[in-house]
């Protein structure tokens, strides 16, 4: 068990006093027998001790509860004590994440072969780009032909409570059926790797 501090010890005072207090006002009925005053202390004990290990491992349990999550989800980024990132391959095949951008939330599929982020016309004008003002003028060469992307500049991009300032990308104006975070976003973080059925980013 973790060792406890501050908080926790006051915690585990106060819980002691109550059980001191409790059990006192049991011995002092004499219509209370001997036996059942050792049940009740048990079933206390067991509560409190219960309680304290909830308490003393919080964070474990609450990574727990996390990875569990991004089993039922695998969009769901799962953020460890570190900022290490980690994210659940899909069932077909590819690395989804749902990040905020300029506040607004974004589904992207993390893309190794893009160059860049690149941001559907549809998902500019949702994180409230101007489409009209911007100028096509960036060649892409995608598996459907060539596709021409304008360069934007992204205020921030979120996961969770890891944030990103002014992040270049491109809006891109074929049609997509997914905005893509590329190499300039995998640029953003110390490393990554995928292990297995994941993809691990560390900042």
């Amino acid at each position: 068990m973790s060792d406890l501090h501050g908080g926790d010890w006051q915690s585990f005072i106060y819980l002691t006093l109550l059980l001191v207090i409790l059990f006192a006002s049991l011995f002092s009925r004499r219509d209370v027998k001997f036996g059942k005053i050792l049940k009740y202390l048990a079933i206390w004990s067991a509560i409190g001790l219960v309680a304290i290990i909830f308490y003393s491992y919080r964070f474990e349990f609450s990574d727990f509860k996390a990875r569990i999550l991004g089993e039922i989800n695998p969009t769901s980024a799962r953020i460890g004590e570190d900022g290490e990132i980690t994210i659940n391959l899909a069932q077909d095949g590819h690395f989804y994440i749902d990040v905020r951008v300029n506040g607004v939330p974004v589904r992207f599929m993390i893309d190794t072969g893009a160059s860049d982020i690149v941001i559907s016309v549809q998902e500019a004008r949702r994180i409230g780009i101007d489409t009209k003002k911007l100028i096509f003028n960036k060649a892409y060469q995608t598996a459907n032909g060539m596709s021409f992307g304008a360069s934007i500049m992204l205020n921030e991009i979120e996961i969770g409570n890891i944030k990103f300032r002014n992040v270049s990308a491109s809006v891109n104006n074929a049609d997509m059926g997914m905005s893509l975070l590329g190499m300039s976003f995998l640029r953003q973080f110390k490393k990554y790797e995928f292990y297995r059925d994941k993809l691990v980013l560390i900042i």
